[in-house]
């Protein structure tokens, strides 16, 4: 049988293999810093080599026909959960409404971040800057498309090429990838949460809020009953994030650090919205939608009665994650080092890392 992989920072965790096992041979196991990669049971191994056909990595990224646009929702309730301009909530909705389903990263109730598959696409909504676990959602997922039902399946690029890629080219499903810096260590994250409640229990998170009509660069989150706020890079975890210290492995030498994707949407923040449409430089939020089939820019172009469409060109996308990947720094090695060494109650020194390395 061959490795799956004899580099590990190739490995995109994104399940795949384990998922199209027939035998279930490979489970997924985290190492010291939170990230799962693939392990192999030689006894259960029948060598059928589903695991590496099903492998999205080293399959390259093909240009496509693609439109560009600033997209803004009309309903100010989602537009102020959004993150950017509601674009996310306007395709799935569009989806749900031909009686479909959607899969996307939420918080579950230990705030630990997973895929899910539903129908509930609020809890979806704001970005979670650490890698989800995509679990069950295969399974999932196979039983919607089976019972004949859309699918909008939205998540980092390596996911949605995973998931096209397991599913090979069933027109059912819809990939909206999110532009992506990277995703961040799920045990950095664990610790946190962790250190956070020291104060009272965690009952809310949101990295990107929008109260201060700041572009969401406002931490809000809940500890103890509490409401706390912070700017953006002030919170230590988001900066540590920010800094491209706590990215996995595989995340600096990502392929689809490109402006050309092959999914149906490529949505992020609107970067330079202030140049390109300045009427929407309101600090409210506008998203970048990138189409890349004929059916999602017919579907985009369908919702100008509920949102701002206004088409753009390749020049006014400027995001350093459609250019180059992240880059890992010295200073990586030493972060992770510390998140590893765990004392007598299990955790890292967290505060004391937040302060050397969020600072």
């Amino acid at each position: 049988m061959p490795e799956l992989f004899s580099d590990r920072s190739k490995c995109f965790g994104c399940e795949a293999c384990s998922a199209c096992c027939p035998s279930g041979a490979i489970k997924m196991v985290a190492d010291a810093e939170g990230f799962a990669y693939p392990v192999i049971d030689a006894a259960l191994c029948t060598e059928c080599g589903r695991c590496v056909d099903v492998c999205p990595a080293g399959k390259g990224v093909s240009p496509c026909e693609q439109h560009f646009f600033a997209v803004r929702t009309l309903s100010e309730d989602v537009l102020y959960k959004s993150t950017s301009g509601g674009a996310f909530s306007l395709i799935a909705d569009a989806i749900l409404k031909i009686g479909g389903i959607v899969c996307g990263a939420v918080y579950d109730e230990d705030f630990n971040v997973v895929h899910v598959v539903s129908e509930d696409i609020a809890p979806m909504r704001k970005p979670k800057y650490v890698q989800s676990s995509l679990g069950g959602c295969y399974d999932q997922l196979s039983t919607a498309v089976k019972d004949g039902r859309p699918v909008l399946f939205t998540g980092t690029p390596c996911q949605c090429d995973a998931v096209r890629s397991y599913f090979g080219d069933d027109s059912s499903i819809y990939y909206a990838a999110l532009v992506c810096r990277g995703v961040g260590s799920p045990a950095l994250w664990k610790d946190y949460v962790k250190f956070l409640e020291k104060n009272g229990p965690l009952t809310s998170y949101c990295s990107r809020d929008k109260r201060r009509a700041d572009d969401a660069h406002t931490v809000a989150y809940i500890v103890g009953g509490s409401e706390m706020t912070v700017q953006y890079l002030s919170d230590p975890f988001s900066r540590i994030y920010a800094k491209e210290l706590s990215l996995r492995p595989s995340c600096y030498q990502c392929p689809y650090a490109t402006i050309d994707k092959t999914f149906d949407f490529v949505i992020g923040d609107f970067w330079g919205v202030e140049k390109a449409f300045p009427e929407l430089a309101d600090g409210r939020g506008t998203s970048l939608v990138i189409t890349g089939s004929a059916r999602s820019y017919q579907m985009i172009l369908s919702m100008k009665e509920s949102a701002v469409i206004l088409e753009t060109d390749r020049e006014h996308v400027k995001q350093p994650a459609l250019e180059i990947p992240a880059k890992a720094g010295m200073l990586r090695r030493f972060l992770m080092k510390d998140i590893a060494a765990k004392g007598p109650d299990g955790i890292c020194d967290i505060a004391a890392i937040l302060k050397k390395y969020g600072s």
